[in-house]
């Protein structure tokens, strides 16, 4: 019969695993119900004639997640077998009950003792206090069930405040999870700030502070409103179904949504791509507003009971201005006094900021309930220079203006944001929702401007001290991602959506077109200074003309910086190894001189050559060097300084003298490196010398390749050096020395290696590789994109295929975001022409394809 019983409740739990709705999550909790009632009565009827004695010693109790009646089959069923008096191991009964549940797949949390030996159990143990306070009672002598939660309140009420100190630590400790990159990126749905956990610890803060014993209840004694409690209840039934769709689909029993698990739940639940989006970032936007919600949620209800224990009626104040008073560090309104507006409003905030104040219960419950006027503050001038205000006057640290987002009154200002709440991308470099991203944004523009960053970046620093008004650039802060809710080309789009934001926030036409600039164009400095060659004067005019004058560069930097350093970990890493200010001080240097004409091209050509020569009059006459001058492209002499050529001419020297293949030097600092090789002219080099490194683990972010004459190839990389290690240059030279002997096959060799390393950046997802072939943005140059996922060997691969392609390399520029790159060739024909033949076009773009991703799109 108890087998039976078993596999009648393991094909009901399957049942319930196999729909998964929260309506099948609800009936989860009656069947365990119905099936311990069944079992316990069982384990009666076989203790006849003294059924009667069996059931008034012992009683079955749920507690935790089962005990609150939101549960997974997946989850540990938590049960207490309470027993009148210490039971003997003979009279242990709690297996009886256990085991049926365990054969039709439950894991069972039991607990058995009577109601003092459970009571010393919780006394040592908080967390295990804290689930026994969801004791909902099953079967058995409920006269036990009640005597246990007698114990329970009598040590609520002996411990109160330890435990509910003890409760407000473990939100804030959870708080700190999100300074891990990886927990923004990978959440704990368990235990992420605004999760599961989150919602438990307001239901037991509830109980502990005033016997509150359900959600429902705090409504009626103003912990929590109607609407808190309903997304409360919402969020945690949706929390215990992607639970259990993640613990059935991994076998895991952790609560991380895995970037895997991530595309895998969202398959399951239904979400479709949507305007651009994948499933998988819909789905986790949706998950984004949950934490968040239930974050803001859980921070009002502690904040509010703090102040309801702690409120002293005897303190006056001090009165700010008409019928708003400063009270023990927070700011209480007369709400008689106040007239609720949308200047008002703001101006509570604005004043918070200026003065380091908080705000009272009675002033955010005033707020919570007038601010609907903003929604009709269009054009109010008020609302506009309030808001300024809150921008200037907020800390670095910008915990006002980020509380005024969390009540979603900015997004009441700008209903536009909404869109782009929780929204993420499913990389490993933007590790931030949309909105996390945006007052991470204004987050470093605010230390920029109060100079904390003087020392890491001193000229941004000097900018920043030349920047008039703030605000207008901290909004763009705030607003510059605001285009991704309409999919790719964000800049352009998010600056099509400013006209009418601007209208609605009342901001004059020059203020409109001030900001709209700096969101429309706030890719400009890094994708251009990434992605192009600085040594392009078309490419640097065009910027120039894009930006227009000095006031939009400096914003520009400051936001471009300022954006970079919010993407996530390798924003730092991005910045340094991006020209950005190399671009920034040839864009000023044609706003303050005007644009460069042949006339000053030659004469920059001649300078460098003056200084050249005093470097290097020991080592050739001035008609040597004229000599070597006519050889060159204007780009060589434009991109490099006169330290620069002169050591070029010494390796030059070297290299003729030597008989050596190839002669070479190397510069590094902390962690990085320039390497420069010049050797004989040979087909491939580039991709062989790259392929070396690649060997070496050096991390190539940019490489530049110069023709001499015909004679001479001239290759310049950047790279990262890995963490933690130095060059071993001698060991790279000779590693050279043995590919161009033959005795070092390039492609095994990398093959090797790559299969070699542990630990390697696997992708989030595995998208095609994207081949963009450009004639129109380079007048001498083909410009060629490859977006692909990194991996070990793939500079070498590309420029191995363009080689063989007969393409020739000038520059190349290899943009890394954790999991994907974005490498830029300048490229040509052996004839030194653009590639326009379109067949030879098609055939690259085919071989790419087919060498990255091992497809057949090529066909």
């Amino acid at each position: 019969m108890i087998q039976n019983m078993s596999e009648s409740l393991r094909k009901q739990r399957e049942i319930i695993l196999e729909e998964c709705t929260e309506q099948a999550l609800d009936r989860h909790t009656s069947l365990l119900e119905i099936a311990l009632i069944s079992l316990y009565n069982r384990l009666a009827n076989r203790f006849a004639p003294n059924t009667e004695a069996f059931r008034n010693g012992g009683s079955i109790v749920a507690f935790g997640p089962f005990g609150r009646g939101i549960s997974s089959p997946l989850q540990p069923v938590s049960i207490l077998c309470i027993s009148a008096e210490e039971p003997s191991t003979a009279d242990a009964w709690i297996e009886e009950i256990a085991g049926p549940l365990e054969e039709a797949g439950w894991s069972v949390q039991g607990l058995q003792g009577s109601v003092d030996h459970i009571t010393r159990l919780a006394a040592a143990d908080t967390p295990l206090f804290l689930d026994l306070m969801d004791l909902r009672y099953i079967s058995g002598n409920r006269a036990l069930a009640d005597r246990l939660e007698t114990a329970i309140d009598a040590r609520i009420a002996a411990d109160r405040e330890p435990l509910l100190r003890w409760l407000h630590d473990a939100a804030e400790a959870r708080k700190n999870l999100l300074e891990d990159a990886g927990n923004w990126l990978e959440p704990d749905i368990q235990n992420n700030p605004g999760g599961i956990a989150e919602i438990a610890a307001i239901r037991a803060g509830c109980r502990i502070a005033s016997n509150i014993r359900s959600l429902e209840d705090a409504i009626f004694q103003g912990y929590l409103t109607r609407q808190e409690v309903d997304y409360l209840q919402q969020a945690e039934k949706s929390f215990c179904r992607y639970l259990t769709l993640l613990r059935a689909g991994t076998g895991r029993k952790d609560s991380v949504l895995l970037a895997e698990d991530q595309e895998v739940l969202a398959r399951k639940l239904g979400y479709l791509e949507k305007s651009g989006f994948l499933p998988v970032e819909i789905f986790m936007q949706h998950v984004h507003q949950l934490f968040h919600g239930v974050a803001e949620v859980s921070r009002e209800f502690w904040e509010k009971l703090s102040e309801t224990r702690s409120a002293r009626s005897d303190d006056p104040g001090v009165e700010l201005e008409e019928g708003v008073v400063a009270r023990a560090g927070k700011i209480h309104i007369q709400t008689e006094r106040y007239p609720a507006t949308a200047g008002h409003l703001i101006h509570l905030f604005a004043l918070a900021a200026s003065g380091g104040l908080g705000l009272a219960n009675v002033t955010r419950q005033w707020i919570s309930h007038n601010k609907n006027v903003l929604d009709s503050a269009a054009g109010d001038p008020a609302a506009k220079d309030e808001l300024f205000k809150l921008l200037r006057a907020d800390g670095p640290e910008i915990p006002v203006l980020r509380r005024f987002y969390d009540y979603g009154l900015l997004t009441s200002l700008i209903p536009e944001l909404a869109s782009v709440h929780g929204l993420v991308q499913h990389d490993a470099f933007h590790i931030y929702p949309v909105n996390e991203h945006h007052l991470r944004t204004c987050r470093e523009l605010k230390k920029l401007l109060a100079g904390q960053v003087a020392d890491a970046e001193p000229e941004l620093n000097r900018i920043a001290g030349e920047v008039g008004d703030p605000a207008l650039l901290l909004l763009s802060g705030l607003l510059h991602d605001l285009g991704k809710s309409s999919g790719g080309q964000h800049a352009l789009k998010g600056g099509e959506m400013i006209p009418a934001v601007a209208k609605r926030l009342g901001l004059s036409p020059r203020e409109t077109d001030d900001l709209q600039f700096l969101v429309a164009q706030h890719l400009l400095l890094i994708d251009s200074a990434s992605m192009r060659d600085l040594a392009d004067q078309e490419m640097v005019t065009a910027c120039t003309a894009a930006v227009g004058n000095k006031e939009y560069l400096d914003q520009l930097a400051l936001l471009t910086f300022a954006d970079m350093m919010s993407t996530g970990p390798g924003g730092r890493e991005k910045w340094r190894d991006t020209p950005v200010m190399l671009l920034y001080k040839s864009i000023d240097n044609i706003l303050e001189r005007g644009e460069p004409c042949p006339q000053f091209i030659g004469e920059r050509i001649a300078r460098v050559k003056s200084r050249v020569q005093e470097r290097v009059a020991d080592l050739m006459s001035p008609e040597e060097l004229e000599a070597y001058f006519s050889q060159l492209a204007p780009r060589y002499v434009m991109s490099l300084s006169s330290e620069q050529i002169e050591r070029h001419l010494r390796l030059l020297r070297r290299l003729q003298d030597s008989g050596a293949p190839f002669v070479c030097e190397a510069t590094t600092t902390e962690d990085t490196a320039g390497i420069t090789i010049m050797s004989w002219n040979r087909p491939g080099f580039l991709s062989q010398s790259a392929g070396i490194l690649t060997l070496h683990d050096l991390n190539i972010t940019s490489a530049q390749v110069f023709t001499l004459n015909d004679q001479i190839v001239l290759v310049i990389f950047q790279c990262r050096l890995p963490e933690g290690d130095t060059l071993k240059w001698e060991d790279v030279k000779a590693d050279m020395v043995r590919l161009l002997d033959g005795k070092l096959a390039l492609d095994f060799r990398i093959a090797a290696h790559g299969a070699g390393r542990d630990g390697q950046k696997k992708a989030l997802r595995a998208t095609p590789s994207r081949i963009v072939i450009d004639n129109e943005s380079s007048a001498a140059r083909t410009i060629l994109e490859v977006y692909t996922v990194d991996r070990i060997g793939l500079l070498y691969t590309i420029t191995r295929t363009l080689h063989e392609l007969r393409a020739l390399i000038s520059v190349a520029k290899i943009t890394t975001k954790n999991d994907q790159v974005a490498d830029v060739f300048y490229i040509c024909t052996e004839q030194r022409e653009k590639v326009t033949d379109p067949e030879q076009i098609e055939e690259i773009a085919k071989a790419l394809r087919y060498c990255l991703d091992g497809t057949r799109e090529w066909e």
